[in-house]
């Protein structure tokens, strides 16, 4: 008895991993495709494609495969039975994609509109767009990494125990922020078409990837409180 107790109990951390790492990849892949869509139809500059795929390769990788492996979460066994007809997309998982998604792109979208009017090239109009450009692309990818902490828990707070439990996660998440802000190094940034930012500037991407955690944590608590009437 013991054995199959065991034995759904770690069916049920393999499904919820999975339901992590597809909410983390799709939602920032729905961003992502937003970002570009609006930028296209405001006639703005777009993210250049070595651009996309840099996010992509970071943000992607690591802390995807790192959420499939992440710990069993308190009480899991408490929980009712999925039922025949769940899925993966089931039990707000659907609609957590498409508004984190669209969260996401948002997010991007005002960082890149403040990009235009800060920093030390205010007044020339081509640097600031490179600048403004600059921040757009350094917010997507500092917002996925956020994102992905987000990701450990679909309805629960991160701010409850266990957020930094799993060291895979964890080092990941500092491989990967490390390897994002890599292209402000001087040699690289001609490779990747982006200009060095000030110290304001950065103040504002690292603003606007906080936003994510915290307008996703206020929407998971109206989501527990509602669950809960």
């Amino acid at each position: 008895f013991a054995t199959i107790v065991e034995a759904i109990k770690q069916g049920r951390k393999v499904f919820a991993n999975i339901q992590k790492a597809i909410l983390y990849l799709m939602s920032c892949n729905v961003g992502e495709v937003l970002t570009v869509f609006m930028m296209t139809m405001l006639g703005w500059d777009i993210l250049m494609p070595v651009q996309l795929l840099w996010i992509n390769l970071v943000t992607d990788t690591l802390p995807a495969i790192a959420l499939g492996v992440e710990p069993v979460e308190p009480g899991i066994m408490k929980k009712k039975p999925r039922g025949r007809k769940s899925n993966f997309f089931s039990g707000g998982v659907a609609s957590s994609i498409i508004y984190q998604g669209i969260l996401e792109g948002i997010l991007v979208l005002g960082a890149y509109q403040f990009g235009l009017h800060v920093g030390p090239h205010v007044g020339n109009a081509a640097m600031q767009h490179a600048d403004a450009l600059t921040m757009a692309f350094l917010t997507l990818g500092l917002i996925q990494l956020f994102h992905a902490f987000n990701s450990k828990f679909i309805h629960k707070s991160i701010f409850r125990g266990q957020t930094f439990e799993n060291k895979w996660f964890n080092g990941a998440i500092i491989i990967s922020a490390l390897v994002m802000a890599a292209v402000e190094i001087p040699f690289l940034t001609k490779i990747f078409d982006v200009t060095e930012l000030d110290g304001m500037q950065w103040l504002v991407v690292i603003i606007a990837g906080l936003l994510m955690i915290i307008i996703v944590e206020i929407v998971k608590f109206f989501e527990r409180r509602t669950a809960r009437k």
